[in-house]
């Protein structure tokens, strides 16, 4: 099997199984809402990403390392290595979360801070699940840096039915934010099981010593990364949100709003986590001028499969909200539509495929130096809007953050690589989802999930239609995308633009 063939295989095993995988966790997450309510939700998500926090500062960027060394191992004896390399990966993060929770237990002992003494019941459990939960990425990534996402996305969809299971039989007995943690903790402690039980080759098997010391580098390089993107996402606004504000409630809004923008993303590209940084770090140490068609590649296809749902959100917020966390988070409309005019107007300069690429030619300060600005940025804009505008200032000071991350490193892209801004490419897509979302919201209103689905259905064909004229893919494209099965050849022609150079 060819090596593009085995990518894209690889990558739509990644993508079903994640799909599958996020809609359980985000079903469990609407159950957890509705449940728990407004204010108590916002207990839990300010729980939850505490939960992140300590993950991200125990991870010292391992998984990125292993995504990129991995598939760069010579030919000779490289099962022994990755079994040597994820043996020491995992002893580093035990050690690692061993040093963040004393840190963060003296941290507490010595520093009042009111949110946490308020939690002080659900704190060890928050803990052990952060603990066990660890250490589930370690085997996942070496499985994904091999291509192996088959045995990843089986392990990790069963896991999530459990955990789905779990939750809604507690829904049945007493639905508290303790009670959650305990079930996370359950079926975290069953996820490294499977893992440590399917994927022994790589764990118990023969080992051949590795160099650790590039990858420990390049991780705690990388790691400062980490941390910014945490500042920079969900969790980071999450803790901002329910410590400088009495009112709990705005972190769960912002929760929620949040989570909507991150479906139509994940939804649509959540199984190219893993493979295309692999793929870029594969083509920089052997073909310069194919990764930088892959990279062009990236930005359209990604852009293609997530600014049509962005768009048709911006225009039916409130019948989502209310279709899956009822209409106590209606409060949440503006925030959901904030997030993704933010999101729309970064994705003219690219996303992380901007950081993959820079990454897989050893730029690991540039995008550390980046991640820090946007941060820093992210940060200063959050203390000083949350007070006077509350989750809309997190909106703001998020959505800048990132915007400037994306903006610096896509000029970084260009100044080392042919690249260059695809603006029309950008502003044709984004203009066509707009009148296409928009007509849709005129001709069906979306009151309940059946008149949404109706307007979806009718968006789909008028998009559809609008394509066949616009025609968004080149020849490369379509080259490319045919080597996933030869027969989507005739279809993706009647969206292929003809031109005379075809390499951009």
């Amino acid at each position: 099997m060819s090596k593009a063939k085995l990518t894209f295989q690889s990558a739509l095993w990644n993508h079903a199984g994640k799909i599958l995988e996020y809609v359980l966790m985000y079903a469990t997450s609407i159950i957890i809402a509705r449940g728990l309510g407004v204010q108590e939700n916002g207990r839990f998500v300010g729980m939850f990403s505490l939960s992140q926090l300590l993950l991200v500062l125990c991870s010292f960027g391992l998984e990125t390392s292993l995504n990129k060394f991995i598939p760069q191992l010579t030919q000779e004896k490289n099962n022994e290595k990755a079994t040597y390399i994820l043996r020491s990966g995992l002893l580093i993060r035990v050690l690692a979360f061993f040093g963040v929770a004393v840190l963060f237990y003296l941290i507490i002992l010595f520093v009042s801070i009111p949110f946490f003494e308020a939690s002080g019941s659900v704190l060890l459990f928050v803990l052990l699940f952060t603990g066990v939960r660890s250490i589930v990425p370690l085997f996942a990534m070496v499985l994904t840096a091999q291509l192996r996402t088959p045995l990843t996305a089986r392990i990790n969809l069963v896991i999530r039915i459990i955990e789905i299971v779990g939750i809604l039989a507690l829904a049945q007995f007493q639905f508290t934010v303790l009670n959650i943690f305990l079930v996370f903790l359950s079926t975290s402690v069953l996820h490294v099981a499977a893992y440590a039980i399917f994927s022994r080759m790589n764990f118990l098997g023969k080992v051949v010593d590795v160099d650790m010391n590039p990858l420990i580098t390049f991780g705690s390089i990388y790691w400062v990364n980490t941390i910014v993107d945490f500042i920079l996402g969900r969790q980071g606004d999450v803790l901002f949100l329910t410590n400088l504000l009495p009112d709990s409630s705005q972190g769960g809004l912002y929760d929620v709003a949040y989570s909507i923008a991150q479906l139509a993303s994940l939804a649509m590209t959540v199984g190219l986590t893993g493979v295309t940084f692999a793929t870029f770090a594969r083509l920089a140490a052997s073909d310069q001028a194919t990764m930088d068609r892959f990279y062009s590649f990236s930005i359209r296809i990604i852009s293609l499969l997530t600014i049509p749902l962005y768009a048709f959100l911006m225009f039916n917020t409130k019948a989502v909200l209310a279709t899956l966390y009822s209409s106590q988070y209606l409060s949440a409309v503006v925030l959901v539509q904030g997030i993704l005019a933010f999101r729309i107007a970064a994705r003219l300069f690219g996303g992380p495929e901007n950081g993959e690429y820079l990454l897989s030619h050893g730029r690991v300060g540039t995008v550390v130096v980046f991640g820090v600005l946007a941060a820093t940025t992210n940060i200063l804009l959050n203390i000083l809007l949350i007070p006077k505008l509350g989750a809309m200032g997190s909106v703001i000071a998020g959505g800048s953050g990132n915007l400037l991350v994306n903006v610096l490193a896509a000029v970084a892209v260009y100044r080392i690589s042919i690249n260059r801004i695809q603006w029309w490419f950008w502003l044709k897509l984004t203009f066509i989802c707009f009148v296409a979302s928009f007509a849709c919201s005129l001709m069906i209103p979306t009151e309940h999930l059946l008149s949404l689905v109706s307007a979806a259905i009718v968006y789909m064909v008028i998009l559809g239609m609008l394509f066949m004229v616009v025609k968004p893919f080149t020849m490369t494209d379509t080259e490319w995308l045919s080597k996933i099965d030869g027969r989507l050849s005739p279809l993706l022609h009647r969206f292929t633009r003809v031109e005379l150079n075809t390499a951009r």
